[in-house]
């Protein structure tokens, strides 16, 4: 389905650098406590023009910090995502996917990876863990449409990079370095047990039209992981915001039957929980507080 393969994809644009490589402080801090959350369209290709475009889902990313993993505080990030609107009716295939992260809080480097995947009669829970001192990953896959669940995978892979990022991990690590135009970003991401070194580039600073009015945004162009990345490749653009924030705050990926849309509707963090009304056509992605839904 649309609205599964493409939830996930908005944070595969890259880091500025490699992960792990000591480039120096960071320009941005980890926005720690940050909330955000994005409405998700089907945009249907021309000879489905019976089809309007129309609301997919729902998806939620989060960050925080303190969890305790091995006797040490790391970062916790969980992305959330579930089918709604008329898509959902018109394919009978209920989603409500829960992804959890952790990584280190200096590198970004991705410790563990939990997938709670509901997506219709697919029903699995996969679990990453990676060992950075040995340099392996170890996967295991459960079926849990069965009682008792069984096992679909459980296996150790060798020789892996000793700082592998999962793409929201990426996706953090990208805004804490400033963007130009015409860089082109270079990472080692992880999806389950494969790994693999994806390019990025930032294509140009442009005004982009949002629910808070019109802000700069970069526009950076990639390829799309799941769903292409691993298989045949697919066109991924994200669009950043031009301030110290660096919300991503819009995405389109080409799908085999036309385009899935994703615009940010609500940003906010635990330091300011006040409603806002929305700024003015000049504001910037900085004042992106409870906004209007």
């Amino acid at each position: 389905m649309l609205f599964c393969t493409v939830l996930i994809l908005e944070p595969f644009s890259i880091q500025a650098q490699q992960a792990g490589d000591d480039a120096g402080a960071p320009a941005y801090p980890i926005p720690v406590g940050e909330k955000l959350a994005y409405s998700i369209h089907w945009d249907p290709p021309w000879y489905l023009f019976f089809f309007p475009n129309m609301h997919a889902g729902d998806a939620e990313l989060e960050i925080t910090g303190g969890t305790e993993y091995q006797g040490r505080k790391v970062l916790k990030i969980i992305f959330k995502a579930r089918s709604t609107g008329l898509l959902a009716k018109l394919s009978g295939m209920k989603i409500d996917d829960e992804f959890v992260f952790l990584s280190e809080p200096d590198t970004l480097c991705t410790l563990s990876v939990s997938k709670k995947i509901r997506e219709g009669k697919r029903q699995r829970q996969i679990d990453v863990t990676y060992h950075p001192e040995t340099r392996q990953l170890h996967i295991i896959e459960y079926d849990e449409s069965v009682t008792p669940r069984k096992i679909m995978k459980d296996a150790l892979k060798d020789d892996i990079p000793s700082c592998v990022q999962d793409p929201l991990s990426a996706l953090y690590s990208l805004r804490r370095s400033p963007l130009e135009a015409d860089s082109v970003i270079t990472s080692v991401i992880g999806h389950d047990d494969v790994v693999k070194e994806v390019q990025s580039r930032v294509e140009k600073l442009e005004n982009l039209d949002t629910d808070w009015g019109e802000i700069p945004a970069w526009r950076m162009k990639t390829v799309a992981l799941m769903g292409g990345l691993f298989k045949k490749g697919g066109q991924f653009k994200i669009w950043i915001s031009a301030d110290a924030e660096q919300i991503p705050v819009r995405f389109e990926v080409k799908v085999p039957l036309g385009r899935v849309l994703g615009r940010v509707r609500k940003a906010g963090n635990r330091e300011s929980e006040e409603s806002g009304s929305p700024p003015d056509k000049n504001t910037t992605a900085r004042a992106y507080r409870d906004a209007r839904q």
